[in-house]
């Protein structure tokens, strides 16, 4: 396989370590806009590049597989992760390299032998916003409420702190759970919300969190989800009300997949091909805010299929 990486000098580990060892005529790229990782991506192909390895975090991952159907069309290239982000959740399920110079040269004698220890195949998210011109994203998991209140804790009072990776998450989380457990201000969920699922009448109310994803597996051993038994449909989906009904009692059942025993109208899981939300704040795609167009309608479904290789 021929090799090229994409590297994000400006996520936390890479920030932290020696830049890698690369040699002058390998294919690279350190891009700091889309219009510079698209000529990137075009030039991959130019040269025939049919491995792209990451190195960044979700938030990089998201921005590569976003732009490779522009660059590559239908016969998208394998993809490695280089985790060197804040969280990396999608590695904790796709497989990861690992991060750093012993990891990329592993990686690198991998694809040469063209021998890999895991593949593992996903489906990318797609995220759309009809009333703005932009482009569809491409990602693996998707929420918003409680997620959105968590997401821009971490970012401002939790990474600042000096706390990171699984740190960080494992305490936004906490954080996130004991306030609203308890009632306090500004962690309630979203005011509104409508979840139209498939083709089922729209279900409007106040949300507690809202979740939907292509991964097999979130980290920390974490799976909020249930249901769908027997469906193939590729997004699996978290609505639950807010306030969440006894929600200290509900959520050791809910955070490994189980639906609580009681108020259960309240917590909904299962699979679906599409989902329509009309929300009027931020949805966060793979760790970053985006905020919706003037009618809040948000759709979501999925793209095409893609192929991760660790080594």
């Amino acid at each position: 396989m021929q090799p090229g990486l994409i590297y994000n000098p400006l996520s936390q580990r890479n920030r932290a370590s020696a830049a890698l060892h690369i040699a002058p005529d390998f294919p690279y790229a350190a891009p700091t806009s889309r219009d510079e990782l698209l000529k990137a991506l075009r030039g991959f192909v130019a040269r025939g590049v049919d491995l792209v390895i990451v190195s960044g975090g979700d938030g990089t991952l998201r921005e590569v597989t976003t732009m490779l159907p522009h660059a590559y069309g239908e016969r998208l290239p394998c993809v490695s992760v280089l985790s060197a982000g804040n969280a990396n959740v999608v590695g904790a399920d796709v497989g990861s390299a690992g991060y750093g110079q012993a990891a990329f040269d592993a990686l690198l004698q991998a694809a040469s032998d063209e021998r890999f220890s895991k593949r593992a195949r996903r489906r990318l998210l797609r995220v759309r916003w009809p009333d703005l011109d932009v482009l569809p994203v491409l990602g693996f998991v998707c929420g918003g409420a409680v997620v959105s209140q968590a997401t821009r804790h971490a970012n401002e009072r939790v990474l600042t702190r000096g706390v990171t990776h699984q740190a960080s998450v494992i305490v936004t989380v906490a954080v996130a759970l004991w306030r609203a457990a308890w009632g306090r201000p500004g962690w309630v969920g979203a005011e509104s919300m409508s979840i139209a699922i498939d083709d089922a009448a729209p279900r409007q109310g106040a949300r507690f969190i809202f979740m939907a994803t292509t991964l097999n597996q979130l980290m920390l051993g974490l799976w909020p989800f249930w249901g769908g038994e027997g469906s193939a449909a590729p997004l699996r989906w978290l609505d639950i009300d807010s306030p969440p009904p006894r929600l200290l009692r509900s959520l050791p059942r809910v955070l490994r997949g189980r639906p609580p025993r009681g108020d259960r109208s309240a917590y909904r899981s299962d699979r679906a091909e599409r989902i329509r939300l009309v929300y009027s704040d931020p949805l966060i795609i793979d760790g970053e805010r985006f905020a919706p167009g003037p009618s809040g309608i948000v759709e979501i479904d999925t793209d095409a299929e893609l192929e991760f290789v660790t080594p």
